[in-house]
């Protein structure tokens, strides 16, 4: 909580778990951990497709499934190990009631530019 990053940080962070806890070679984090942290535990009191590891979030997406931290007011990290793949959002901290359909609409985003056009390529090769 209360983390203030850029995103640049949150792409180091995003990749730190995407190569499972190691950074140039160096195990920062331990493996296991990363890989407990993404396993769905539990799952959202108000959404029950929302599940819940250790500190992050798991999504299926069209195309891939991410790991993902989730911050106040709509910042997230998006890791897509299967795609090799690290995705961040900011968003205006500022919580109003017109942020309740952030989180679908950033991901729609999402699948229609980012995860939709990765796909078009890996097929084409």
């Amino acid at each position: 909580n209360e983390m203030q990053m850029t995103p640049k940080q949150m792409v180091a962070i995003g990749e730190l778990y995407l190569k499972r806890g190691a950074v140039s070679g160096r195990q920062i984090v331990p493996a296991t951990w990363v890989d407990t942290s993404c396993v769905s535990r539990t799952h959202s009191a108000f959404d029950a497709d929302r599940q819940y590891g250790y500190g992050w979030w798991q999504q299926q997406f069209e195309g891939g499934t991410a790991c993902f931290a989730w911050g106040y007011g709509g910042q997230y990290i998006l890791v897509f190990r299967d795609l090799d793949l690290v995705v961040v959002a900011t968003s205006s901290t500022t919580v109003s009631e017109e942020r309740r359909g952030h989180r679908r609409q950033l991901f729609d985003l999402i699948e229609q530019q980012v995860l939709q056009p990765i796909r078009l390529v890996s097929a084409v090769k």
